[in-house]
């Protein structure tokens, strides 16, 4: 539920900040390590995914030793939890139901099985999880019993889905994670940095470092991310998306202290990581069609704030041929004044 829903039933509460880029970090981490076991793998959010069985199960000897390595990937910590069913939706709702460390197989009458559940195990918005309570449907086999029909006619093409949910049929798409190859640096700090000058500098060094590297030979990066530990706080993390790629640090550093000096930590560092993504070659690169029409617009322009700055129009001239055969080369070509 809503943050502010919950804490109107809890008035004590106290709230901790998440640290979403360590979760992240970890999260992203289990799901190379369920890739490395051959595992096809779509994620659906931090902390959930989906693993295609059907493709591994002689590899691992059946369903068993299958679902044994999936549990395996993931740290004892983390207290995994599998669920195994033919379609996204039972699967999760049995992970849902899974002893932690544990996995739980969807019955063969799979109707049955979800029938006096709550209707929270549904993927859908909190929002449309209110509206399906207030017409008193608090369990999944309440919403199968109406039929498709009425569920549509009230939520559209989401009704029909959830009918077919609630039958134990989810007919969504698996789709593999794509990996993403990327560039990374780090330093640690024996004693943690705040100055926005010291982040900087540490930020040039580790951008001179990810643009020396042989992987980043002749090519240009479309993302640039930051994050380090902060002293006693959730990790700091800061993404930056280049307007045009970037194949030097250059280039880089100007736009990246910009950044920083206007998002800055919330707190001194323990450390920096840099991320180069979105890694794209020489024919990756956007350029002008028309190089010329956009040298003169950017002159005109060039010239409009010179005028403005002067008061007076700019002493801007331009060459011209006027006599080239001439003998004398004070009469070959003339200065005349520069109209754009």
């Amino acid at each position: 539920m809503p943050l502010a829903r919950a804490l109107s039933f809890s008035r004590d509460a106290v709230l901790l900040e998440a640290d979403l880029p360590r979760y992240r970090q970890v999260f992203d981490q289990v799901l190379d390590s369920l890739e490395q076991g051959s595992f096809d793998v779509d994620e659906a959010g931090l902390g959930q995914a989906y693993v295609r069985l059907d493709n591994v199960e002689a590899m691992h000897w059946g369903e068993a030793s299958a679902v044994k390595a999936v549990l395996g990937a993931v740290p004892a910590y983390l207290t995994p939890k599998v669920g195994v069913g033919a379609g996204k939706f039972p699967a999760s709702v049995a992970a849902a139901m899974a002893e932690p460390g544990s996995a739980l197989r969807v019955p063969e009458k799979v109707r049955d099985f979800l029938a006096p559940l709550s209707i929270n195990l549904l993927p859908v918005e909190w929002k449309m999880k209110e509206r399906l309570l207030s017409f008193g449907l608090e369990v999944l086999g309440q919403v199968a019993a109406l039929g498709s029909g009425p569920l549509q006619a009230q939520f559209g093409p989401t009704g029909k889905m959830l009918w077919d949910l609630t039958q134990g049929r989810d007919i969504r798409p698996f789709f593999p994670r794509r990996l993403e190859e990327t560039i990374e640096e780090s330093l640690s700090f024996q004693v943690p940095i705040a100055s926005l000058e010291a982040i900087v500098t540490a930020a040039d060094n580790l951008l001179a470092r990810a643009f020396n590297q042989p992987g980043m030979r002749g090519r240009f990066a479309r993302i640039c991310t930051f994050e380090g530990s902060v002293f006693r706080a959730p990790t700091w993390r800061k993404e930056m998306v280049f307007r045009e790629p970037i194949g030097d640090k250059n280039r880089a550093i100007t736009l990246v202290k910009h950044t920083l000096e206007g998002h800055p930590p919330s707190g001194p560092l323990e450390d920096l990581q840099l991320i180069l993504s979105g890694l794209t070659g020489e024919a990756g690169r956007q350029e002008n069609l028309f190089l010329d029409v956009r040298r003169r617009e950017n002159l005109k322009e060039a010239l409009r704030q010179l005028k403005a700055r002067l008061g007076i129009e700019p002493p801007i001239y331009a060459i011209r041929e006027v006599e080239p055969w001439s003998r004398l080369p004070e009469r070959r070509q003339a200065l005349v004044p520069y109209v754009p």
